[in-house]
Formats: C-alpha cells, structure tokens, sequence
C-alpha cells in the first residue's frame, strides 16, 4: 500500500472517529434535560416551592446563558474546545450534585447559575470543534445525525427519567450525574486524541466580549429601524414565546395531579408529546408556503388550543389537547425560524439573529415570573387563558396588518 494510500485510511478512520465523539458528547449533554424535562417542575414543587418560586428558578438558567454567552466565547477562544467542553461538563455535574444533595431555594439558583453556565459554554463548541476538524461536507452529514440522535436520547431518557422518579425523585439528578461524568472523560481523553493540530487563536478580551453585546444591540436596533419587517417578526416571535411558558411550565403539574398518574405516567406523556412535535415537522415539511401570513394563521389556531386546555378537566382530553399544542409547535418552530432568516439580508444575518436571541429570552423570562405570579394568586389555569388570548390576538391582528398592506 503507497504511503499516500495510508494517510488517507488513517485520516479517514481520524474523521470517523471525531464525527463519533461528537454526536456522543452532544447526547449526553443533552442527556440532563431528557431525564429532567418531564419531572423537574413536580421535582420544585415536592421541595415546598410554589408556582412563582419554581419558575423564578427555571428561568435562572435562562437568564444565565443569555447574559454568558459572549463572554464564555471570549474565553474558549483562550482555553481552546477541549478545555471549554471539559468546563461545561463540570458545571452540569455540579448543577446535578447540587440539586441531588440540597432542598433549599437559595442553592436551587445556584444549581441553576452553574447549568446557565454550563450551557453557554457549550452552545457552539462542538459544532465549531467538529467543523474544524472534519470536511465541511461531513459537517454538514453529521449535523443532521445530531439532530436525531438528541431526539431519540430525549424521548428514551425522558421515559427512563418518569420511571427512576416513582422509585427515587433525586435518582434522575444522580443518572444524569453519572452523564456529565461520563462527558467530562470523553473530554478529556478522547478529543485530545482525535483533533488535528489547532490553529493559533484570536484571543479577546472579557472586556471585549461585553462590548460586544453591546454593538450587537446597536447595530440590530439601527437595522430593525430600517426594516420594520423584521422588527415585526422578531416582535411576534417574542410574543409566542412568552405565551408558550405557562404550558412547558405547567403540564406536568396538571397533569400529575389526576387520581393514578405516577411519574412514569408523565414520562410517557413526555414521549408522545416529542412524538407530536415531530409530526408537526413532518406536515410543514410538505407544505410550501412558509411565509409570515401562514405563522401568524397557524399561532392564532395554536391559540385556540392553548385556551380551551383552561376547560380540559380529564386526564385524557388534557392530555389530547397537549399533544395538539405539540402538534402545532413541530409546525411553527421551523416556520419562526423560515420566516426570520427569510427577511434578514446576508451580511446583518449573524447580528440580527443574536439580537432576536436576546430579545426572545427577555420575554422568555419575564414570562416566567409573570405567569408564576398569576397562577400563584389565581390558577394555571388562568394562565392558559391569558396565553391563548394572546396567541389568538398576536395572530389575528398581523394577518390584518399584512392584508390591509397588500391592499394599499
């Protein structure tokens, strides 16, 4: 065999072996909001915490991660991939160690300061690791088996977190535990030894980094002024996502308080409800229009659903009525997201949609407190009032708006 033959067999097994630790670090990342998704607000809610306490909390690592972002980035460009990847997963392994040991507010923010961290840390880095360290045509392969491959881990440890949960509520904070550790060895050992040579990096400031957000916020608000368009999607995304809240917070509770309905019970429902999601997904997909009309059609009818979940009172018909808000989340996330890139111009795309970032976490977390408070004085019930009304009049009023300018 030529020498050149062996380089390439030997590049190739390289390759093979970074697209492999690649998806295998980003399950088991993800590994901690599979088996945490379904049970983690009933988990809040047998410490004491009320329904404005455990959303102040759930929020937290919102709020963290929006505000970490580019100084996290400021520092893996110091530190490297490996080094920020190993960080991230420290931090998880401490957001689980703190919440398996402790029962008190105070430390549950904590717990949640260190997950809001640790997310920010690895928002990017494995994409930008395998990247630099495959072909792009690979890159491009093997983003898709990500995608997969977190949904499958998020329905399989999502059943397995409702079960451990019947046995030991905490026992799903110790399991994902065992994930961070096992990510943080994988970190360590395996990406070193598979990576090519890195390049010298641009090293920024932390300093920089907050200056950064800065001109971000600038530069977006200069654009968004220019084009009302794109203000007004950004805007109506900001809105579905602070009328979302109350349902991703509060199904579970609902649910878990019918006669019988264990926590395996609500594992299941976890699992259908990401199955409905992917069959929203597949009807967009063979539809052609994707345009703002049609997101604003489709929020105002999710609206309806989100408002008639106030007067669902048995398991079943709730439960049907969940998986329909699933249904039509699976069509309008990958719409949201059409509509947005469609009318932002190339060159202000990066900044707009950091922007849009910023801006719909902004509401994301004010939602929670809000929507915590309501249902703290008066039900969650009334919180899906509130958030379908909205929906329905978000919707309403942009298809009027863009018939009365096709009209002019």
């Amino acid at each position: 065999m030529r020498k050149g033959s062996m380089i390439d067999v030997s590049e190739s097994i390289r390759r093979k072996k970074v697209r492999r630790t690649f998806l295998l670090l980003n399950c088991l990342f993800e590994f901690y909001a599979g088996i945490t998704g379904a049970t983690f607000v009933l988990f809040l809610y047998s410490k004491g915490l009320n329904t404005m306490e455990a959303n102040l909390v759930v929020a937290m690592s919102l709020i963290v991660s929006f505000f970490m972002e580019i100084p996290t980035g400021a520092l893996a460009d110091s530190i490297g991939y490996v080094g920020t990847t190993v960080l991230s997963g420290i931090l998880m392994a401490v957001t689980n160690v703190l919440f398996f040991f402790c029962d008190t507010m105070p430390v549950f923010l904590a717990a949640q300061i260190s997950l809001g961290i640790a997310c920010a840390f690895e928002s990017g880095t494995l994409d930008a690791w395998v990247i630099d360290n495959t072909s792009t045509e690979e890159s491009r392969t093997v983003f898709i088996l990500k995608n997969k491959g977190i949904s499958v881990m998020m329905i399989l440890s999502g059943l397995l977190g409702g079960l451990v949960a019947d046995f030991y509520l905490e026992g799903i904070f110790l399991l994902a535990f065992v994930a961070a550790v096992i990510y943080i060895g994988i970190s360590l050992v395996v990406m070193p030894k598979v990576e090519t040579v890195r390049k010298t990096r641009t090293q920024r400031r932390i300093s920089e980094a907050a200056s950064g957000v800065k001109k971000v916020i600038k530069e977006s608000v200069q654009y968004c002024m220019k084009d009302k368009n794109v203000w007004n999607v950004i805007l109506f995304n900001s809105i579905l996502t602070f009328a979302f809240s109350p349902v991703f917070v509060f199904w579970s509770p609902v649910l878990h308080s019918f006669e019988r309905v264990n926590y395996t019970v609500i594992g299941l429902a976890w699992v259908l409800m990401r199955a409905a999601m992917l069959a929203g997904n597949a009807v967009l997909e063979r539809r052609k229009e994707r345009s703002f009309s049609a997101l604003a059609v489709i929020s105002a009818v999710c609206g309806i659903s989100v408002f008639a979940l106030a007067y669902l009172h048995t398991f079943w018909s709730l439960m049907l009525g969940i998986l329909l808000f699933e249904f039509f989340l699976g069509i309008i996330y990958p719409l949201k997201e059409t509509v947005l890139n469609a009318g932002i111009s190339h060159e202000n795309r990066a900044t707009v949609l950091s922007f849009h970032s910023m801006i719909v976490s902004i509401f994301n977390y004010v939602s929670m407190l809000v929507m915590g408070k309501i249902a703290q004085i008066w039900s969650i019930e009334t919180t899906w009032k509130i958030s379908g009304l909205l929906l329905m009049i978000a919707g309403i009023v942009t298809v009027i708006n863009k018939r009365e300018k096709l009209l002019s």
